[in-house]
């Protein structure tokens, strides 16, 4: 090694690295807290708030504009005034703290207003924000904030997307829990008409869902008639406007006779009989086989979607498997099952009992070795087939049924059980309309869930196994016929 190499790696040995970030923000959150050197002052509201323009130009492109623009008054302020909407004014604290020493703000209720304030264009608190969304989105919906959510991350769609899509499928899929909250009342009525319209809302069966639709009708039929500058004329057209723009997509056709019967007691009814009337005909016209009137409504607009079935739950339609001490299944063990289903939605029609054979495989499947004697008129006696391993997590439905007429179309669901926030909720839906017949009897959905999330060697739980002692895996599988008059072009979920 020559001379210079060594007096550098003396240099080099000379040097002591350390580490002092975590004083340097101990000092800065000292000057949040004391409040020390302050040379601006914030108002939000009727409060004050001392801070220091270095911190909020280094934090903010928005402040540093504002702050440091020789074009904005604000630069030559020492007091500056932020409108803000009154659920940010409440967060706002937290805000200015985040700042200064970068702790999390979002809470259950705080997550919208904290997503708010990052139009100061503070990147880190979105994506802060966007990561406690995705993780509570099941919480939020108990506590009575995942519409508040919903309809707030549509408005900036597509650039929290991964959010909206998110606060949708819990919605669509667990709209029990969502209609149950606080905030469901506060739904948007364009949103709402876009959620009537989605072929996979997971509901016990369509008069749950007028009954969910009533609930949201009485409420703002309360709010019109609050309204003292309302005439009493005024009121009636905008209750009437409501009725029209939601409850006819209402799927009349999908209740049955005594249900649609009971919905003449209904209170909401009161409030135009004769409209009620008509829609509760259509429901008639189909189960009594008036197809002449049913192609005449299919034909419509509104009646596109009346005769397609959504995801019902109800034991006519639907059949629960559950695996109890899953780590205890061995590779390629499948849970067998039989179910029966109608072979038509209309009571008019000539009923028929479906059997079907269920096969659940969640540690994947197995082809032993098999020998290859004859196929294709080719004799190849002999060939070995070797074994093969296919690593997914599949649903086999067979139909058993010797009497299929020709090609006759079911949509198959799946609904997979979840847990987040402890709250147990159908976390993941499959969902395929496929044609049976005596000739093709067999339907493979494979990946329902991710093949190694459910591996014993998996390090972190799987969020779809629950109970107690989260061992348990329950999927429900919904079988239902798909008639003539069904429509599969769904309005996407969305709204600008």
């Amino acid at each position: 090694m020559d001379e210079s190499a060594l007096d550098q790696s003396s240099q080099d040995s000379s040097v002591v690295e350390m580490d002092n970030s975590g004083s340097v923000l101990h000092k800065i959150a000292n000057l949040y807290a004391e409040q020390l050197m302050s040379d601006i002052c914030i108002v939000v509201g009727k409060n004050r708030y001392p801070a220091h323009r270095v911190i909020l130009c280094a934090s903010s492109e928005v402040f540093q504009v504002m702050l440091m623009n020789a074009e904005w008054s604000e630069s030559r302020e020492s007091v500056i005034e932020l409108k803000e909407d009154p659920s940010c004014s409440m967060v706002f604290p937290q805000f200015l703290k985040y700042l200064y020493v970068d702790t999390d703000i979002p809470s259950d209720g705080d997550a919208n207003a904290g997503h708010s304030l990052t139009k100061y264009n503070i990147k880190d608190l979105v994506q802060l924000c966007v990561d406690y969304m995705m993780k509570h989105i099941a919480k939020a919906a108990t506590q009575g904030y995942l519409v508040s959510w919903l309809q707030y991350t549509m408005s900036f769609s597509p650039y929290h997307q991964e959010v909206t899509d998110a606060c949708q499928r819990f919605m669509k899929w667990n709209l029990d829990i969502v209609a149950d909250s606080k905030d469901f009342v506060d739904l948007d009525v364009n949103i709402l008409i876009v959620l009537l319209q989605q072929n996979d809302l997971v509901l016990k069966s369509e008069f749950e869902l007028f009954t969910y639709l009533e609930k949201w009708l009485m409420f703002r039929k309360q709010q019109i008639e609050m309204e003292a500058s309302a005439s009493t004329e005024d009121v009636a057209h905008q209750i009437q406007q409501l009725l029209e723009a939601t409850v006819s997509h209402i799927r009349f056709a999908m209740m049955m006779p005594h249900e649609l019967a009971n919905l003449l007691l209904r209170p909401i009814v009161s409030i135009n009989k004769a409209f009620f009337v008509d829609l509760i005909a259509i429901g008639m016209s189909y189960h009594s086989g008036q197809e002449e009137r049913v192609m005449e409504i299919r034909q419509t607009e509104v009646g596109q979607l009346q005769f397609t079935p959504r995801l019902y739950t109800t034991d006519v339609w639907g059949l629960s498997m559950s695996i109890t001490e899953f780590e205890k299944i061995e590779d390629f063990q499948n849970v067998a099952a039989l179910f029966f289903s109608k072979s038509n939605l209309s009571e008019f029609q000539e009923d028929q009992t479906i059997t079907w054979e269920l096969d659940f495989f969640p540690r994947g499947i197995r082809f032993n070795r098999a020998k290859l004697i004859y196929v294709y008129n080719i004799n190849v006696q002999g060939v070995d087939i070797p074994e093969a391993i296919l690593k997914t997590v599949r649903l086999r439905v067979t139909c058993k049924d010797e009497n299929l007429k020709g090609e006759q179309r079911f949509k198959i669901g799946v609904l997979i059980t979840g847990v987040q926030n402890q709250i147990t909720h159908i976390r993941t839906v499959h969902e395929r309309v496929h044609y049976f017949s005596r000739s093709n009897r067999v339907l493979n959905i494979d990946n329902l869930l991710p093949y190694e999330e459910l591996e014993l060697c998996s390090i972190k739980l799987s969020p779809h196994l629950t109970g107690d002692d989260r061992d348990t895996l329950t999927i429900q599988v919904i079988i239902a016929p798909m008639g003539p008059y069904v429509c599969h072009e769904t309005p996407a979920f969305d709204f600008k």
